[in-house]
């Protein structure tokens, strides 16, 4: 069994902090007002509002155990057959995941399935899944794309000159 933490980027800390922050100011407020109801709200809003942030904080990781992917983040987890796995890629995507930095990759698998990950060692958890063969790189593909598109243009004008 191998656990690879989530790469964590300076922008959730910031976010974390600030979330933290409005959270307490948001709590004191209740409880200087008073009351019962206020300190239920009180309550309620500091652990839903710092709580929950770092719980996903502190427990977003990625197991990679013989036949399984075990993705934990807070109260929510997955589990993922490997051999279900058909692709991993590199994405820079804003989508919602378990992931706490954009430097990810997201894996498809099942029948179209997708969840996106940021292990902090990308390398080494693609090889303990053995599919480094699935590894597909969205840059080198788009400047692959982009040379081919152009190779095809420079025919096609080449082709229509020739032709006039």
């Amino acid at each position: 069994m191998h656990v690879f933490k989530s790469k964590i980027d300076n922008w959730v800390l910031i976010c974390l902090l600030l979330s933290i922050s409005a959270c307490l100011l948001g709590a004191s407020v209740a409880l200087t007002v008073g009351g019962t109801a206020n300190y239920v709200f009180a309550a309620i809003i500091l652990i839903a509002g710092i709580g929950f942030p770092v719980w996903l904080y502190v427990s977003t990781r990625y197991i990679v155990d013989n036949d399984d992917l075990k993705i934990i983040s807070g109260p929510f987890s997955w589990n993922i057959p490997i051999a279900s796995i058909t692709s991993v890629q590199e994405t820079q995507s804003a989508v919602t995941s378990p992931a706490l930095s954009f430097d990810r990759l997201e894996i498809a698998y099942g029948e179209d399935k997708m969840i996106i990950i940021s292990p902090v060692d990308k390398e080494k958890f693609i090889q303990k899944l053995g599919k480094e063969r699935f590894i597909f790189n969205r840059k080198n593909a788009r400047s692959k794309a982009a040379a081919k598109d152009f190779r095809n243009k420079a025919k096609r004008n080449k082709t229509n000159r020739s032709n006039t």
